[in-house]
């Protein structure tokens, strides 16, 4: 099954993409396939020269993980040049989309989770 998971606010302002990396842990490891799609504010999750404290958990660093485990992740960018966010500054394992490659994954996705604050 392939299951879309869509964020859209920013990484340590609430709960959801924490939420939205441990749905997708645990779909990986009942063999699903999954795409996590950023969106708005959400965008910021990918910015590698992000310094949590010792104490926070590191997001950036978590996606880069899913990634390499074969998460899909897109990053709007649209969203990602109006908050600054270049491709040198992505994690590894990220790509910069749109909302026709979020049309595409709304098609081809079995399940779509959107996480709205």
């Amino acid at each position: 099954m392939h299951i879309t998971i869509q964020a859209n606010v920013p990484p340590y302002t609430n709960a959801d993409l924490d939420t939205a990396i441990h749905f997708a842990e645990a779909f990986l490891k009942r063999g699903h396939k999954v795409s996590i799609f950023l969106f708005s504010d959400s965008v910021l999750a990918v910015n590698k020269l992000v310094k949590p404290m010792r104490i926070d958990r590191n997001i950036p660093e978590k996606l880069k993980e899913l990634a390499q485990k074969g998460v899909e992740i897109n990053i709007c960018g649209l969203c990602a040049d109006y908050r600054g966010l270049t491709n040198e500054l992505n994690i590894e394992g990220s790509v910069f989309s749109g909302v026709p490659e979020m049309a595409h994954l709304l098609f081809v996705s079995d399940r779509y989770i959107n996480l709205m604050p």
